[in-house]
């Protein structure tokens, strides 16, 4: 039977399978070498002839609608490698409730996580269908003109010459767009999935706190009442302490992956938003200035899905205390109110995600973010 990890991340770890991600059990250390090799054939090549180009031959007041798919394919290149690097972390996290999601008994608890189960799921499926489509459209134009690059990069004289190599090089660009848009289509509703999971269990918390207070009417043995209960608040401490522990190894796998696709997607809004301001000053609504709207719109809603989801979960924390007050806690004895205390003082801790332990995944740095690409372009417009 399937758990609930499996039914909200299906068409995840079945990508992250395919691109050798998510380990499985037979033929591990082969898979892995499937992993790696994958990656470093497939992102390697265009990844440093970009970065050549990058840095020597391009100018930055000056760039293209499609150099800023190069940008992007650097900076994918950094962003899965901590990936790969922490499979089998990845997979624990993914995971890591399955003990716990055995316990569920109740029918409200069975609900909220099949509420769960249906957002993760819808996620998935629009994020990586939009990501496919996009991509897709990219190599559709990328194979109606073989003779040319899609986006400026640096080659040398030998491979532009000889149409074997030129060709080589054409293929792995195709390469690398099908698995960045594969692999960003799984790993980015992954992290936001497994965000929104532990926002569902802090909701499944409230809810047992709420079912508590039923045992003063279900109950008539007085002593019997308080033992049970005194039970039912150290299963919810136990439950708080679970969804922290969580949280923390979540951070542990992917803070660095956050911090490189956040430190990315600002530097291409940046970008984008100074290409635009050019654009309209020339008056000149080209193809260009379309694609750069619609590139500054998806960078935007990337940065945003994960700011999101960061919010609910430290949002869902907070109404913990609220949740402990709101209860009959007034009937309760002095063991199991003491025992509600260390609850509330345990949810006082910030259940916050950061990126790459600098910054929190929420709406407050989503603004910020903004304001600091502003800022930027006001830089390079004087540059």
């Amino acid at each position: 039977m399937k758990g609930v990890a499996d039914l909200c991340f299906s068409l995840n770890i079945t990508v992250l399978k395919f691109i050798g991600v998510y380990s499985i059990e037979n033929h591990k250390i082969l898979h892995k070498v499937y992993g790696y090799t994958t990656y470093v054939v497939t992102m390697f090549p265009v990844a440093i002839f970009s970065s050549v180009h990058f840095m020597y031959f391009s100018n930055l007041t000056d760039f293209e609608a499609n150099d800023f798919v190069m940008v992007a394919m650097i900076g994918f290149t950094i962003k899965f490698l901590p990936c790969l690097m922490k499979r089998n972390e990845i997979k624990k996290c993914i995971h890591y409730f399955d003990h716990f999601d055995r316990s569920l008994r109740r029918v409200e608890h069975k609900k909220i996580i099949e509420e769960c189960i249906s957002t993760c799921r819808r996620n998935a499926n629009v994020y990586f269908m939009g990501c496919v489509v996009v991509l897709g459209g990219f190599s559709g134009e990328l194979l109606m003109n073989l003779e040319e690059l899609p986006f400026n990069m640096w080659l040398p004289n030998f491979v532009r010459e000889n149409p074997f190599w030129f060709y080589t090089v054409q293929f792995l660009i195709l390469s690398d767009i099908i698995y960045s848009g594969v692999f960003c289509g799984s790993i980015d509703t992954l992290m936001c999935g497994l965000c929104y999971r532990a926002s569902a269990e802090i909701r499944v918390l409230k809810q047992s706190l709420q079912d508590n207070d039923e045992l003063i009417f279900l109950c008539e043995d007085k002593a019997a009442e308080s033992g049970r209960m005194f039970s039912e608040i150290k299963k919810c401490i136990r439950h708080h302490q679970l969804i922290q522990n969580f949280v923390k190894f979540y951070e542990e796998c992917f803070s660095m992956v956050l911090f490189t696709q956040i430190m990315e997607s600002s530097l291409i809004i940046a970008f984008l938003c100074f290409q635009l301001n050019t654009v309209l000053k020339s008056m000149t609504m080209d193809l260009n200035f379309y694609t750069f709207v619609n590139d500054l719109i998806l960078q935007i809603f990337q940065i945003l899905f994960y700011c999101y989801y960061g919010t609910l979960l430290m949002e869902e924390n907070k109404s913990l205390s609220n949740a402990v007050y709101l209860s009959r806690w007034y009937e309760y004895d002095v063991q199991c109110r003491k025992a509600l205390i260390m609850l509330m003082e345990g949810s006082k801790k910030p259940m916050t995600v950061t990126a790459g332990k600098l910054f929190p995944l929420s709406l407050e740095t989503f603004t910020t973010i903004l304001r600091r690409a502003y800022s930027l372009v006001a830089v390079l417009k004087s540059y």
